[in-house]
C-alpha cells in the first residue's frame, strides 16, 4: 500500500529545509550591506568630496540601521536553527510556517533601507515592526506545532517549551513596539524596540514559575 500525502511528508528530512534557510539568512544579512557600499563607491569613484568625519555623520544612520537589522537576522536565525535541531521531519504546517518566516527574512533588508531614507513615521514604523512580527510569529507557531507534534522530531527530542516562550515573548514585545512606535512615531518611534530587552527578565520569571509548579 503507497503512503499518503500527509505520510510521504513526515517522512521527508528536514535538512535540505534547513540549508536553504541558512543560505536565505545569509544572502539577507549581506544585502543589508549594499547601501553602505554604494555611498563609499561614489566617494572612491570621485563623484563627491567628503572627508570621513562628514561620511561617518551624514551616514550614522545606515550604520545604525545595518547594525539593528543585522543583529536582528541573526537573532532570528539562530532561534530558527534551534528549533530545527528539534524537527528533523517536515510536515505541511512546518514547510508553510518556514516559508513566512523566510519571507519576512528576505523582505527585511527593504524597511531597513526606507528608515535611513526616510525620517520615522507610522508607515515607516509599522512596516519595520510588522516584518519582525512576522518572523517572529511564524516562528513561535513553528515552535508550538514542533512542540505539539513530537513525531516530528524523529529519533531526537521535542520542541522545548521555553523554546516557544523565546519566540513568543519576541513576538509580544515586537507587536507592542510596533504599536507604540507607530501611535507615537513623533517622539519614540523606533526606541519602542528597546522593549525587546525585556523579554529575557520576563522569561526568566515565567521559567522560574513552572519549575515552582513542578
Amino acid at each position: 500500500m503507497t503512503d499518503t500525502p500527509t505520510e510521504k511528508a513526515r517522512t521527508t528530512s528536514a535538512e535540505r529545509l534547513v540549508v536553504f534557510t541558512d543560505a536565505v539568512a545569509a544572502i539577507a544579512i549581506t544585502l543589508l550591506i549594499l547601501p553602505l557600499m554604494e555611498s563609499v563607491s561614489e566617494i572612491s569613484s570621485g563623484k563627491e568630496e567628503v572627508s570621513f568625519r562628514d561620511f561617518m555623520h551624514d551616514h550614522v544612520g545606515q550604520f545604525g540601521a545595518f547594525v539593528l537589522s543585522f543583529a536582528v537576522i541573526f537573532r532570528l536565525w539562530w532561534a530558527n536553527h534551534e528549533i530545527f535541531r528539534h524537527i528533523a521531519r517536515l510536515d505541511g504546517p512546518v514547510v508553510r510556517l518556514t516559508m513566512l518566516w523566510t519571507f519576512a527574512i528576505v523582505l527585511l533588508p527593504i524597511p531597513t533601507a526606507l528608515i535611513t531614507a526616510y525620517a520615522p513615521s507610522a508607515g515607516t514604523v509599522a512596516l519595520y515592526g510588522g516584518t519582525l512580527c512576522l518572523a517572529s510569529g511564524s516562528l513561535m507557531l513553528l515552535g508550538r506545532h514542533g512542540h505539539r507534534h513530537p513525531e516530528l522530531a524523529g529519533e531526537g527530542t521535542p520542541v522545548r517549551r521555553e523554546q516557544v516562550l523565546a519566540s513568543g515573548g519576541a513576538f509580544v514585545a515586537e507587536l507592542v513596539a510596533t504599536v507604540i512606535g507607530s501611535v507615537f512615531h513623533e517622539r519614540i518611534n523606533f526606541w519602542a524596540f528597546l522593549l525587546l530587552f525585556l523579554t529575557n527578565p520576563v522569561q526568566n520569571l515565567i521559567k522560574s514559575r513552572w519549575r515552582q509548579d513542578g
